[in-house]
């Protein structure tokens, strides 16, 4: 029986780029892989513990951006890093891409660099079932068409089922969220000391630009 893979992903910063104004200097998308049911349910129940020892209100997620304090995000970031899971990340410096390619269009940036990150990671991926944290309807057809158009062929499939979220409601999206923001602040604000809590299950970490 082909073990099941499970891939949760969220992004930090935002892929406009009008820097005088309100745009991200990086924008950066991150994936958290568990290689089989047991461990995703582990880590699932380990958060929930976490929430209960924190003391949070039942409506509370975790959300490195927004209502975290920074020992939330210590006791989080120090408790996963001892779980079954591995993360890929792709950190992208927009204003060093927008010097190579100045039209590049929002939603493209975001389906290019999803894409990349999974073909980057294909000998590491196969039949995978993706969450990911965006439910607008518009956004949620053209971005699984163009997944599944670019990542699977007859003879590699690497995902399988996509299912989009909220985070409020799914714990392994919000590892993915916190994972990602403490990658995010590495490079956006020069602070690291969130990234290296939670740096020994990363598998890959990919700057292109």
């Amino acid at each position: 029986m082909p073990l099941a893979m499970l891939i949760f992903m969220d992004e930090s910063g935002d892929t406009g780029f009008n820097f005088e104004r309100t745009s991200s200097n990086y924008f950066v998308l991150t994936i958290v892989i568990f290689d089989n049911l047991e461990s995703a349910e582990t880590t699932n129940n380990a958060i929930n513990q976490l929430k209960k020892d924190l003391r949070f209100h039942s409506r509370k997620e975790f959300k490195f951006s927004t209502g975290t304090s920074k020992k939330e995000k210590v006791a989080f970031l120090k408790e996963m890093s001892h779980h079954d899971f591995r993360y890929r990340s792709v950190v992208v410096d927009k204003s060093a891409l927008k010097k190579l390619d100045p039209s590049n269009p929002i939603d493209s940036l975001y389906m290019l660099v999803t894409d990349q990150l999974f073909l980057r990671a294909e000998k590491r991926i196969h039949n995978a079932s993706l969450f990911v944290d965006r439910t607008n309807k518009s956004f949620v057809v053209d971005f699984n068409r163009y997944l599944r158009k670019r990542l699977n062929t007859d003879m590699n499939k690497l995902i399988g089922k996509i299912r989009h979220k909220d985070s409020k409601s799914n714990n392994l999206l919000q590892l993915a969220d916190m994972v990602c923001g403490a990658i995010y602040r590495k490079y956006n604000r020069k602070d690291d000391s969130f990234y290296k809590l939670i740096k020994k299950r990363e598998e890959d970490l990919w700057k292109p630009y």
